[in-house]
C-alpha cells in the first residue's frame, strides 16, 4: 500500500462524492480514512493518531483553522480541493489560506483566490467515477422510463439560480420536443404553485436518480442537455459533464469558456450558444442518428482515458510532489 490519506467530506449521501474519491484512491493502492464533514468532525484527532501522509477536504463544512493547524502540526498536508465554481467566499479564502494547497475546479477563479491571499491554488477538474455508473443493457422497461428525446439531471427548485434552468427546458417543450427532467421532487408548497403547473413540472421524470439509474437515463435519451451557471468563468463545468459523457450521452450543453480543451465539440460533445442554437442543434442531432452515436461514443472514450478520479488524483499528487508538499 502507498500509505493512507484522510478524506474530509461528503459521506452521508450514497451519491456523494467522497464515496468516488475513496474508491478512486483504493483502487490505486492507498488507504482511505473517511470522515463525514461536519458530523464527524469531533473524530478528527483518532484520525491523525493513524498516521495519513495527506489530508484532502472539498468544501470543510464545520471545519476550522484550529483544525487544519492540528492536522499540519503532525506534518500532514492539508489541501483542499474544492468542488464549485461560485465566487470565493469568506470561509474557503480563510481555509484556503491555511492549507498547503488549494485546488479549484473553476480555472477561471484561480486569480481570484490567489488575490484574495491564497499562495498555493491551481485547477483540477471534477471528475468521473465508472465503478458507480454500470453500463449494463437497458431493457424495454428501462427504454420505455429512462428514454426521451431530451434529458436534463439537476434541481428545478424555485430557487433564483434555477431560473435559467426553468427557461430553458420551457425553450425545449416549446420548441415541440419531448423532455423528462430528475432531481429532486419538487416541494408543494404554496409559492412554488406557478411550478408546479408548468409544462416543465409536468415533464419530470418522477425521482431523483443517480449511479445506476443515472446511467441509465444518459444511455436511454437521445439528448442529455446541460448549463453550467458560470459560462463566461474559464473551465467551470461542474460534474455533470464528466458523469453524462463518461456514461455515454450524447451531451449537448452551453459554450463554457475554454470547453474545447477539455472535449471538443462536434466531436466529442456539443455545444451552443443562444437558446435558438440549442433548438436547433437539438432537431439536427434527432435527425442524425449516426452523428450523434459517434459523438457519444468519443466523448466516453476520452473521458474514461483521461477525466477519472484516478487521473485527477495522479493529477494532484503530481502537482504537490512538485511543490515539495508531498513526498515521493
Amino acid at each position: 500500500m502507498k500509505g493512507k490519506v484522510l478524506l474530509l467530506t461528503k459521506f452521508r449521501r450514497p451519491w456523494n462524492n467522497g464515496y468516488f474519491m475513496a474508491r478512486a484512491l483504493e483502487d490505486m493502492g492507498w488507504t482511505a480514512i473517511c470522515l463525514d464533514t461536519p458530523s464527524q468532525l469531533d473524530q478528527i484527532s483518532h484520525a491523525i493518531e493513524r498516521r495519513p501522509v495527506l489530508a484532502i477536504a472539498t468544501k470543510a463544512d464545520g471545519m476550522t483553522v484550529d483544525m487544519i493547524q492540528e492536522i499540519r502540526s503532525r506534518g500532514i498536508p492539508f489541501v483542499i480541493w474544492y468542488p464549485d465554481p461560485v465566487p470565493p467566499d469568506e470561509h474557503m479564502v480563510n481555509m484556503g489560506r491555511h492549507s498547503d494547497f488549494f485546488f479549484t475546479m473553476s480555472q477561471g477563479r484561480v486569480l481570484e483566490y490567489k488575490a484574495a491571499g491564497i499562495e498555493r491554488v491551481a485547477w483540477l477538474s471534477e471528475a468521473f467515477a465508472p465503478p458507480f455508473y454500470p453500463d449494463t443493457p437497458l431493457t424495454p422497461r428501462d427504454i420505455m422510463h429512462y428514454g426521451s428525446q431530451v434529458a436534463f439531471v439537476g434541481n428545478l427548485s424555485t430557487l433564483p439560480q434555477y431560473l435559467a434552468r426553468r427557461q430553458m427546458l420551457a425553450r425545449v417543450i416549446n420548441a415541440g420536443f419531448q423532455l423528462k427532467w430528475w432531481g429532486p421532487r419538487p416541494s408543494r408548497k404554496l409559492k412554488n404553485l406557478p411550478f408546479l403547473f408548468s409544462r416543465v413540472c409536468r415533464s419530470y421524470g418522477g425521482e431523483f436518480v443517480y449511479h445506476e439509474t443515472y446511467s441509465k437515463v444518459a444511455r436511454a435519451c437521445k439528448i442529455f442537455l446541460s448549463l453550467d451557471s458560470y459560462p463566461d468563468v474559464r473551465l467551470s463545468m461542474s460534474a455533470r459533464i464528466y458523469i453524462a459523457v463518461g456514461c455515454g450521452a450524447f451531451y449537448l450543453c452551453r459554450r463554457v469558456e475554454g470547453i474545447e480543451e477539455v472535449l471538443v465539440p462536434g466531436r466529442e460533445i456539443e455545444v451552443f450558444n443562444d437558446y435558438d442554437e440549442m433548438a436547433d442543434k437539438i432537431r439536427y442531432y434527432l435527425e442524425h442518428e449516426e452523428d450523434r452515436r459517434r459523438i457519444a461514443r468519443a466523448g466516453r472514450q476520452r473521458v474514461l482515458a483521461e477525466y477519472t478520479y484516478e487521473h485527477r488524483f495522479a493529477s494532484m499528487f503530481k502537482t504537490l510532489r512538485e511543490a515539495g508538499i508531498l513526498g515521493p
